[in-house]
This record gives structure tokens, sequence and C-alpha cells, in this order.
């Protein structure tokens, strides 16, 4: 688990969010609110699905590429569009959590059942404590084999 979490704020927009998650390299983060109460986790499939949702993006019918190629200026409206949007509308809610007392196979169940990329770690209060991600994952279980 990661201690150190890296977190936005329900009321921050979406383009904010996506700089947050680039400048750290990482491919979502827990949602907060003005309380640091979590609320929810955004991550790059959230921002790609209202980018398509508001082209009537179907990616088994039209590759996204051809989209770009044809589209060009109704994407750039798009993109500008939905980066003015809070991250509160399209984050994925109710959050997926793990207790921190939890087994490492409790949360790597969880997160093969759910088909998450990261869940968010709180303690008995609810309070988000860290996170653990798919590479924490192999991480762990990298050294339980050794």
């Amino acid at each position: 688990m990661s201690k150190d979490v890296i977190s936005v704020r329900t009321t921050d927009v979406v383009l904010d969010a996506i700089k947050v998650l680039k400048e750290n390299q990482i491919s979502g983060a827990p949602v907060i609110d003005e309380n640091n109460d979590l609320k929810g986790v955004i991550s790059g499939t959230d921002v790609l699905k209202l980018v398509g949702h508001l082209i009537d993006y179907h990616p088994f019918l039209i590759p996204f590429l051809e989209i770009l190629e044809k589209h060009p200026d109704d994407l750039a409206n798009v993109v500008k569009d939905a980066s003015k949007k809070r991250v509160e509308g399209i984050m994925s809610e109710p959050p997926i959590v793990v207790d921190e007392n939890a087994s490492i196979y409790r949360a790597a169940s969880l997160m093969w059942k759910r088909d998450i990329n990261r869940l968010p770690v709180v303690d008995n209060d609810g309070t988000l404590v860290g996170i653990i991600t798919r590479k924490d994952l192999l991480r762990a279980f990298k050294e339980l084999g050794e």
C-alpha cells in the first residue's frame, strides 16, 4: 500500500485532474470532498468515457484515430467542453474500498472481481489512509514468493 496518496477534489475541473494524473504519472486517483471524505475515484477511463459520450463515440463502431483524422475540430471542442466539467460529475462512485486490516489476498480478489486498477484503503472511520495499485500487488506477491 502507498500511504502518500495523490488525490483530487470533487470540485476540481477535469483538466486540472488530468494534469495531476499526468504530472504524477498515475492513471487514476481517489476523489475527496472539502472535508477530505472519500467520495469516488477518477481514472483516465472516466475521462475517455466523458469525451466518448460527448461525441457519441462507440469504440467498437468507430476507431478513435478515425475521429481524430476526420473530425479534429469537433474533438477539440469536446475536449474543451469536457475539461471544464467538475470531477464529481465523471468520477466512479461510490468508491470501492478495502479496510486497512484486510489481507493482500482480499485486496487482490476485490480488484480482480470488480475489474479495478486501484483500491483506496480506509481505516475504521472510512478515512482514506492509502491506496493499493496493481503494481503494489505484483510487488507484494513477488516478495511472498522469494
